[in-house]
Parts: structure tokens; C-alpha cells; sequence
């Protein structure tokens, strides 16, 4: 009885990993297209609300996906901040957080890191402009993610299984 409840335990844990690393190939398609509904909403109030960087960074946190909320907000809090950073590197210490704390890689983020440059240092066509570019590398990128999602997310809720069935039989 104490071996089937141990065994039970491993093929359920080992199934959980898997189902955990599956989850992550299935969740950074969907936050790509956060991000890239994130930079059209502050595409639109940088070019026709004429809003203030700090005020458009906030409208975007508010409005968007609540695991992508946390960068601008971080951004918005380090040009605020007495003494505070400079876009540049505000926006480079928010791009390291989002990495930190979300399932995106460092390719996937290569789109937003030019950005920190540009925005509010240049007029608003520039940004715009800038703002749509990143958008549209972020499609490509979002394209070979759900590629790598359709191969690779059932593969790894299957192999969790099976790895936890193979240290049973090997184990027992």
C-alpha cells in the first residue's frame, strides 16, 4: 500500500512539472499579445490624447493584461521618483522585471528594448512610427511562439507522465 501511494505520488508530481512547463509555452503567446495591445494603447494616447509619458504609462497599466501592468507601472514609478531615472533606464529596469517575473525570454523582448531610447525624446510621428515598429516584430515573435507552443506544450504534459512512470518501474 505505502509503494502505490509513493508511486502515485511520483507520476503526480512528475506530471505537474510537465503540466507547469507546458503552461509556460502556452501562456507567452498570449502575453506577446498583450504587450502588443499594451504598446497600441499607448500608441493612441501618445498620438491623439497628447498625453504625458508618466499619465500614458498609467492609462496603459490600468488597461492591460495584469501580468504586463507591473512594467509600465514600474517604469511610470521610476520617472516619477525625486532624482528619477531617465526613460532609458527606467525602461531597461522594467524590461529586467517583466523578464523576472513572467514566462517571456530575453528574444522576446528585444522589440521593447529599443523603445526606451525613443519615447518622449523624440516628436510624436517619430514615436508612433517606433511604437508600430515594435508592434509588428512582436507579431513575428509571437508567430514562433505559438509555433513552439503547438509543438512542444502536449509533449510536455505527456513526457511529465511518462517520466513519472518510468521512475516507478525503475525505482520499484
Amino acid at each position: 500500500m505505502l509503494k502505490l501511494t509513493g508511486a502515485l505520488l511520483i507520476i503526480g508530481a512528475c506530471g505537474l512539472l510537465g503540466n507547469d512547463i507546458a503552461r509556460a509555452y502556452a501562456q507567452r503567446p498570449r502575453l506577446l499579445r498583450s504587450l502588443q495591445t499594451a504598446l497600441q494603447l499607448l500608441e493612441t494616447e501618445i498620438n491623439y490624447g497628447a498625453t504625458p509619458l508618466p499619465a500614458a504609462l498609467k492609462l496603459v497599466a490600468t488597461a492591460g493584461d495584469p501580468q504586463i501592468a507591473p512594467f509600465f507601472l514600474s517604469v511610470r514609478a521610476l520617472l516619477l521618483e525625486p532624482g528619477g531615472k531617465g526613460l532609458v533606464e527606467a525602461w531597461k529596469r522594467g524590461l529586467e522585471e517583466l523578464k523576472y517575473y513572467t514566462v517571456l525570454t530575453e528574444r522576446d523582448l528585444e522589440p521593447l528594448a529599443a523603445l526606451g531610447g525613443i519615447l518622449g525624446g523624440s516628436d510624436r510621428q517619430d514615436q508612433v512610427k517606433h511604437l508600430q515598429l515594435a508592434r509588428e516584430q512582436l507579431k513575428g515573435v509571437e508567430k514562433g511562439a505559438r509555433e513552439a507552443c503547438s509543438k512542444n506544450e502536449r509533449m510536455w504534459r505527456y513526457l511529465g507522465f511518462l517520466l513519472g512512470t518510468m521512475l516507478v518501474l525503475t525505482l520499484y
